[in-house]
């Protein structure tokens, strides 16, 4: 009888071991991250707010506010025109505002650690195929302003694109704030 005790507990020990790593095991494995569903900028642009995928994007990350759809846990905004089509959207670098960094890929190879210098260098190599210009060849933008004395707003209409930068002047060593692209 002894024997078969011994067996026994040899046997319950066994059984607590496996459950114990299956436990380990369990809790070794990480926990499921729920992923917001984004869809590129290019997706949306020049599309009507209801749109089956846009209208479902807008449900899901973004507010309304007027002309604008702000969906700051993605670092957008779409501007909306009179008919409900998405004209611009703005994709910011996440600094300030709330706005989260957009995660999508952006326009042209650019980078939101990009400074002046580089967009414009960026912006130049895309350009050098086209019709000579001087604008062109430099890289420099069609137009460059402060409108609202915070940051330098480079236009590039011939890329239908807006760089708005961290700086109220061109220095070119500013970083990308936002960049909106136009419809």
């Amino acid at each position: 009888m002894n024997k078969s005790f011994k067996f026994v507990n040899i046997l319950a020990v066994i059984t607590l071991s496996i459950s114990a790593c299956s436990l380990l095991v369990v809790q070794a494995k990480p926990e499921e991250q729920t992923t917001q569903k984004t869809i590129p900028y290019q997706t949306m642009l020049g599309k009507s707010i209801g749109d089956m995928e846009v209208a479902d994007f807008i449900v899901n990350n973004c507010s309304s506010a007027g002309q604008f759809q702000v969906c700051k846990d993605v670092g957008m905004a779409l501007w909306t025109d009179a008919s409900q089509i998405i004209g611009k959207i703005y994709l910011y670098a996440g600094r300030v505002d709330g706005f989260k960094r957009y995660r999508g890929e952006l326009p042209f190879g650019l980078s939101f650690y990009d400074p002046m210098w580089k967009v414009e260098e960026q912006l130049r190599k895309l350009g050098a195929d086209e019709i000579a210009q001087a604008a062109l060849e430099t890289g420099l933008p069609d137009e460059g302003s402060s409108p609202d004395h915070i940051h330098y707003w480079a236009v590039y209409k011939r890329f239908n694109v807006v760089i708005i930068y961290d700086t109220p002047f061109a220095d070119e060593d500013a970083y990308i704030y936002a960049i909106v692209i136009n419809y």
